[in-house]
């Protein structure tokens, strides 16, 4: 695959001394939006209370499978949707709602917050310091991360203008395997960040002892969708990305 890459003279030359482009952060590009990893308050509120749900799931699925809960004869469903819901997430490890079981949680989980309601005051602590870990951690992988930015094409007089020294530059051209470079796609509405998919892939592998890993294929592919989405303003540009994170490569030039 031929991609280009629009340079001042002197970078052109650099690059091509050295056999390598330069890395740049997100957090210098000249769009603001760029590679914004953020999800939505809804999508925050949401997983925290999913957590809340995992984790009473996760004790009372111990209780009600070995039969130290004893489950009234017009419920035996609930065992039986259990482990079949165990027998699935070891296949597919992604914990979701049970609506059944979600609710009958759900009841006595209220009555629990009736009868102790220094709980629910812990509770809204407990989730002001879920978003904030969020928050932390996805401004860690942002700034982790390292992208060189190429075009499709090497015709346009706008990159020429705008990042080839309006016009005193160079354009220079690779051959790279198309398997390490990802197009850009344009849209009208920014994305967000799809917390609900990732939090519901954690809690999955947590349910089965799974490897919990930010290398995971689902989350790596949640995440690149934000990282490959501009606004379609940027449509000229004919966007080719390579992304990487610190650490990552032994040899590059850092913007």
């Amino acid at each position: 695959m031929k991609i280009y890459k629009y340079l001042k003279f002197e970078d052109a030359i650099k690059t091509l001394e050295n056999n390598c482009v330069l890395l740049n952060s997100p957090l210098n590009y000249n769009d603001p939006f760029d590679s914004v990893i953020r999800p939505s308050k809804q999508d925050e509120e949401e997983c925290f209370q999913r957590i809340v749900n995992y984790f009473i799931f996760k004790e009372f699925s111990k209780l009600i499978i070995s039969g130290e809960i004893k489950i009234p004869l017009g419920l035996r469903w609930i065992k039986w949707e259990l482990m079949a819901f165990t027998k699935l997430m070891r296949k597919h490890p992604h914990y979701d709602k049970m609506p059944g079981f979600d609710g009958i949680m759900q009841i006595l989980f209220e009555k629990y917050l009736k009868e102790h309601s220094e709980y629910r005051e812990e509770l809204e602590h407990n989730k002001l310091a879920f978003i904030s870990i969020v928050h932390e951690a996805i401004e860690g992988i942002r700034n982790s991360l390292l992208i060189s930015c190429f075009s499709k094409t090497n015709k346009s007089i706008l990159m020429w203008s705008h990042y080839a020294d309006k016009h005193q530059g160079a354009c220079i051209e690779f051959d790279v395997d198309p398997n390490d470079y990802k197009e850009v796609i344009y849209a009208r509405k920014r994305k967000q960040l799809d917390l609900k998919t990732i939090v519901a892939i954690v809690l999955g592998l947590d349910f089965i002892g799974g490897k919990i890993s930010v290398d995971n294929p689902s989350i790596v592919a949640s995440l690149m969708n934000l990282l490959l989405t501009k606004s379609i303003d940027w449509k000229y540009e004919a966007e080719v990305r390579t992304i990487h994170r610190a650490g990552e490569l032994n040899s590059a030039i850092f913007e």
